[in-house]
């Protein structure tokens, strides 16, 4: 694992105001911000899909086909992300095959790199068809396991989910731990069972509505993960994603060292602390 930068997804456009204010930021406020973020390094920036498209039309009054096309083209350089439902697409029920891929078609040629694809139940015949179609329209398929724990949600569980996932196609798999119930030691003992079980890059998806989700990070580094998800201090934290900076300062001068730039961090973090200041945030989101 010798000098291995561990690498950063920053969900502060998408998953950080879902969580912590309802989907409720607005494309005026992320474009002030797109030059920077642009800048920073990160592997990817989350910044479409879960609710976004429902909160744009039911509530903020704009295009979330719109949004996608003016991002993609303020952050030229950094790949954008997005979550998808699988068979449900972003909606509330199954659509049919056709439909799914006409979605990720769409979705791909207005702007996304990365299709983060789920099943809640992780049945892989809801990912299958959206997984095809993320592939064949040039997209990254990054296929989810649903982290929970249950009598049948064991270690051996999930290995072989991830398996499953490989041989049909994933590019890279993620742990979805959306309840952040994935505990420190037992993310440290399944990074490093992927990690020496199937070959494609493994993403951690966590939040710190327990209060461990900096400590999940940080051992998931350890145990060799990829890619982490994490969150601008301003809206990191809480029942988002645990604060971007706080690993990126943890790891400076280690094998893992992030290679982002605090002072970039810092400067990102003065433009979303004004913004959050006009979100309604429920405070009993913001810390454990």
């Amino acid at each position: 694992m010798a000098n291995k930068p561990l690498f950063i997804t920053d969900t502060i456009l998408r998953d950080a105001h879902q969580s912590q204010a309802a989907t409720r930021m607005r494309l005026e406020d992320m474009l002030p911000a797109c030059e920077m973020l642009d800048e920073v390094g990160y592997w990817s920036l989350e910044c479409w899909g879960g609710a976004t498209f429902d909160a744009c039309m039911r509530f903020l009054n704009e295009d979330p086909w719109e949004r996608l096309r003016a991002l993609k083209k303020a952050m030229p350089k950094t790949k954008l992300q997005m979550l998808l439902r699988g068979q449900n697409i972003l909606g509330y029920k199954h659509y049919s095959d056709d439909v799914v891929d006409a979605f990720c078609r769409k979705s791909i040629e207005n702007g996304i790199d990365v299709v983060r694809i789920f099943d809640a139940l992780n049945d892989t015949r809801n990912m299958e068809q959206a997984m095809k179609s993320v592939k064949k329209y040039g997209g990254i398929c990054e296929a989810a396991i649903s982290y929970t724990t249950s009598p049948v949600h064991n270690e051996e569980y999930f290995i072989n989910l991830a398996k499953t996932l490989e041989q049909m196609g994933a590019d890279v798999i993620a742990i979805k731990d959306m309840a952040n119930l994935l505990l420190p030691i037992d993310a440290y003992n399944l990074v490093k069972k992927l990690k020496e079980t199937v070959s494609v890059p493994i993403h951690l998806h966590t939040h710190n509505t327990t209060g461990t989700g900096d400590m999940t990070n940080l051992v998931a580094a350890w145990a060799g993960v990829d890619i982490v998800d994490c969150a601008l201090s301003p809206l990191g934290n809480g029942t988002a994603q645990p604060a971007t900076e706080a690993l990126v300062a943890t790891l400076k001068g280690t094998e893992r060292d992030t290679g982002l730039d605090m002072q970039k961090l810092s400067d990102l973090a003065v433009h979303f602390r004004n913004v959050a200041g006009n979100l309604e945030i429920n405070p009993k989101v913001l810390r454990v």
